[in-house]
């Protein structure tokens, strides 16, 4: 059973503050898309590459990148012309207007992923990357994407594999090789992070509303993070 993290926030306000806070903190010397380690740039790429390929986007579809922080993931789709990337940190949206000013075909909203401003069967095609061990509610998150995807349509997800990230931590700094280890998570416990995600914490908040139908680990050789192809379970 996920642990619901609604006392931590008293309203949608207070949680959009702390991601705020939580996005001057963690990324003031940029997301891992602009790490100084070229490694992790590659890596991240290359994570973002699959949770892309698995979407399989036509320039018929509609899509939505729900949690678009800094906007890096719509960056790098093909163009179509129904694009639309949501957040709830102003500061990640200011920095992915900044990112996507010359791109005409992404409309940036603010929004609480647990609320979506958004009607129901909108998109075909809904991305959401590294978000659900963010939110208080995660299956709240699922039950909200479920609503807004039309019948037919594909969600990609990508999460963390919490235990293995915190191995490889543990392996790195008994080897001395800290500086390989992001800049913005020094530790293992991540205050950023309100659940401690893996592929059972992706089937438990899903199992009402999607069937997981392919997985991957990226990078292929450490694999600490899991892209994720889900289909609704049909009513």
């Amino acid at each position: 059973m996920i642990k619901i993290m609604k006392n931590k926030f008293c309203s949608k306000k207070e949680l959009a503050e702390w991601n705020d806070r939580m996005v001057k903190k963690y990324h003031s010397e940029g997301t891992l898309f602009e790490s100084k380690n070229p490694l992790l740039r590659y890596v991240e790429k290359n994570r973002v590459k699959m949770i892309i390929r698995l979407s399989r986007i036509t320039i018929s579809d509609k899509i939505i990148d729900i949690g678009c922080g800094e906007g890096y993931l719509l960056s790098l789709l093909p163009k179509i012309r129904q694009v639309i990337g949501l957040d709830i940190s102003k500061t990640a949206l200011v920095k992915a207007k900044e990112l996507l000013k010359e791109n005409l075909y992404v409309r940036l909203i603010y929004g609480d992923a647990q609320d979506l401003p958004l009607a129901d069967n909108s998109f075909n095609k809904v991305v959401c990357s590294e978000v659900f061990e963010h939110v208080p509610d995660p299956e709240l998150v699922i039950k909200e994407i479920y609503r807004i995807l039309k019948k037919n349509g594909v969600v990609v997800i990508s999460v963390p594999d919490e235990k293995r990230i915190q191995f490889i931590m543990r392996v790195l700094k008994f080897l001395r090789l800290q500086k390989l280890i992001h800049s913005a998570r020094k530790n293992e416990d991540y205050e950023w992070h309100l659940h401690k995600s893996s592929l059972k914490f992706v089937r438990d908040i899903c199992k009402d509303f999607f069937t997981i139908v392919e997985v991957k680990r990226m990078p292929y050789i450490l694999g600490y993070r899991f892209v994720i192809k889900l289909c609704p379970i049909k009513e």
